[in-house]
């Protein structure tokens, strides 16, 4: 009869045998008790791979934030050369009415061509029904304004805000209404350039909802209709609330690419119209200091206040998305 004797912190077992000692090495051995498993490390060649993207985002996006805000401490003379000024520029973009005139048009520009989305969330619910003929050419139609060069459209458009043979007034005119001169008078000019933003900025917003709609389950229609609602009801209790992160994203992008206006206004407008001190936007604003009076700190400035603006306005949608954005 033999006996065998354990450690008390190990198991017992009914059978007896010999010991199995745990290997050495190879593949499924324990790790050590005592003493930190070493670390795993993957090495450069993550690096490697990421260094391309990080150099052109370096090069082209932080290096000149960095050098613009560095501009706008600066004062440049008419042959070049940088003098430290401090806040100079600050102080005295604060105190241009212009600045607040041009912020002031980019927001109702902005918040007209915002208009255009419930009206592209409409369109691309349409074009998405269900055997609908021709619904890639509707598709395309709508989306040609918006790869479309902004100075052939501007100049289209020109021609068709004009206020003795342009076919806007001659269609107002249909109705016994006397059409203004839309690209010369202060107001109606602002009201000219965001119709044109609205329509060249629809092609795209319908083809991100288009493509959010696609991902509804239509399990989710045919219970609605089941349940008896209506068309309307439908579009209103399951189309949109399910359609919401792709709404934000396009709420976000429009609202980024409606402060940064400046090619639709100046080639719709150009540099001399007498209006556009009172239609200019935040970077029309930038230009006309930059490149006209040839002011490059107080331009820097400029800059620089509109980048903290786009910041300040994204932060705000994101954080009031999670009130509205179902997930």
């Amino acid at each position: 009869m033999t006996i065998h004797t354990e450690h008390p912190d190990t198991a017992t077992s009914p059978v007896a045998g010999p010991a199995r000692t745990p290997r050495a090495s190879g593949r499924g051995a324990p790790a050590p008790e005592s003493g930190r498993r070493p670390r795993r490390t993957d090495g450069v060649w993550p690096w490697l791979f990421v260094l391309p993207l990080l150099v052109g985002v370096g090069t082209f996006y932080i290096w000149p934030i960095l050098q613009t805000f560095w501009f706008s401490f600066t004062t440049w003379g008419v042959f070049g050369g940088a003098t430290f000024t401090g806040l100079a520029n600050y102080t005295r973009l604060l105190a241009d009415p212009q600045l607040y005139q041009s912020l002031l048009n980019t927001v109702i520009y902005t918040v007209i061509v915002l208009i255009g989305i419930p009206i592209a969330v409409w369109l691309a619910s349409l074009l998405n029904t269900p055997g609908l003929r021709f619904a890639q050419f509707y598709r395309v139609l709508f989306f040609l304004p918006y790869v479309a060069m902004p100075a052939a459209i501007a100049l289209v458009w020109r021609i068709m805000f004009n206020g003795d043979y342009g076919i806007v007034n001659w269609f107002l005119g249909r109705f016994g209404i006397d059409g203004p001169y839309w690209i010369s008078t202060p107001g109606f000019a602002l009201v000219a350039v965001s119709l044109v933003g609205l329509w060249s900025s629809l092609g795209f917003s319908m083809i991100i909802l288009g493509a959010g709609l696609k991902d509804i389950p239509p399990e989710l229609y045919e219970a609605a209709e089941l349940d008896g609602a209506s068309r309307w009801r439908q579009f209103r209790s399951v189309t949109v609330p399910l359609l919401t992160p792709s709404i934000f994203f396009v709420v976000i992008v429009t609202t980024i690419s409606s402060f940064q206006l400046f090619d639709l206004l100046y080639a719709i407008l150009g540099s001399t119209n007498p209006v556009i001190p009172k239609t200019m936007s935040l970077v029309f604003y930038f230009y006309s200091a930059g490149f006209i009076d040839n002011d490059k700190g107080f331009a820097a400035a400029i800059a620089m206040v509109i980048f903290v603006l786009i910041g300040i306005v994204t932060l705000v949608q994101f954080r009031v998305q999670r009130k509205w954005v179902q997930s």
